[in-house]
C-alpha cells in the first residue's frame, strides 16, 4: 500500500483511532512506531506498547513523498502492507 493511498482513504476517519497490526494468527498488536529504512515506511508493533493513533501517524509521515511504501516489521522480517480494515473503533494493518 502506498502512503498516499493511505493517506486519502484515511482522510474522514476519526484521528484519535488507535493503530494496530493483525498477525496472520488474528493477535492484535499496537504500533508503537514508524521508520523510514531505504525509502520505505516500516511501521514497528510492540506487544503492550500504547498504539499510535492515525493523528500522530499523518503528523510523523506528512513530510514523507506519496509513492512511500507502507510495511510492518514482523518477528521473522520486514513485511509489505496491503490493505487495513476498521474494528471497534481501532485500525487494522493486515
Amino acid at each position: 500500500m502506498r502512503l498516499i493511498d493511505f493517506n486519502l482513504s484515511t482522510a474522514d476517519l476519526t484521528p484519535s483511532m488507535p493503530l494496530f497490526w493483525e498477525t496472520s494468527a488474528h493477535q492484535l498488536v499496537p504500533i508503537k512506531a514508524v521508520q523510514l529504512q531505504q525509502q520505505q515506511l516500516v511501521l514497528i508493533p510492540q506487544a503492550g506498547a500504547t498504539p499510535l493513533t492515525l493523528n500522530q501517524l499523518n503528523a510523523r509521515t506528512r513530510q514523507l513523498s506519496g509513492p512511500t511504501q507502507l510495511y510492518v516489521q514482523t518477528p521473522v522480517t520486514i513485511e509489505p502492507l496491503f490493505g487495513y480494515r476498521l474494528n471497534q473503533a481501532r485500525l487494522l494493518f493486515g
